[in-house]
C-alpha cells in the first residue's frame, strides 16, 4: 500500500475522488479524508482479489474505461465486484 500512495496512479485517484465530490454538487472533503478513502478502496480491491484467489475464483474483468469502473466477475460461481478506479 505504501509503493501504492507514491505513485502516479495515487495522485490521480486523489483526483478522481475530489471531482466526483463536485460532480454531485457536494463539499470536497478535506486531501487527508480523500487519502484515507482512496486508500481505502485500493485495500478493498486488493482483499477482494486475494479471497477470491485463495477461494479459486477465476476472475473476468470487464471495464469501462469512460466511467473509471470495471466490473469483475467469476467465471466459476458468477459472484460480481463493481470497482472504481
Amino acid at each position: 500500500m505504501a509503493a501504492y500512495m507514491q505513485t502516479l496512479d495515487f495522485q490521480c485517484d486523489l483526483a478522481d475522488l475530489a471531482q466526483d465530490y463536485r460532480l454531485q454538487h457536494l463539499p470536497v472533503p478535506p486531501e487527508d479524508h480523500i487519502r484515507e478513502q482512496a486508500v481505502s478502496e485500493a485495500r478493498r480491491c486488493l482483499e477482494i482479489m486475494m479471497t477470491c484467489e485463495s477461494k479459486g475464483h477465476l476472475w473476468k474483468e470487464k471495464a469501462d474505461p469512460e466511467n473509471g469502473t470495471s466490473t469483475l466477475a467469476c467465471r466459476r460461481c458468477g459472484a460480481d465486484e463493481h470497482l472504481r478506479w
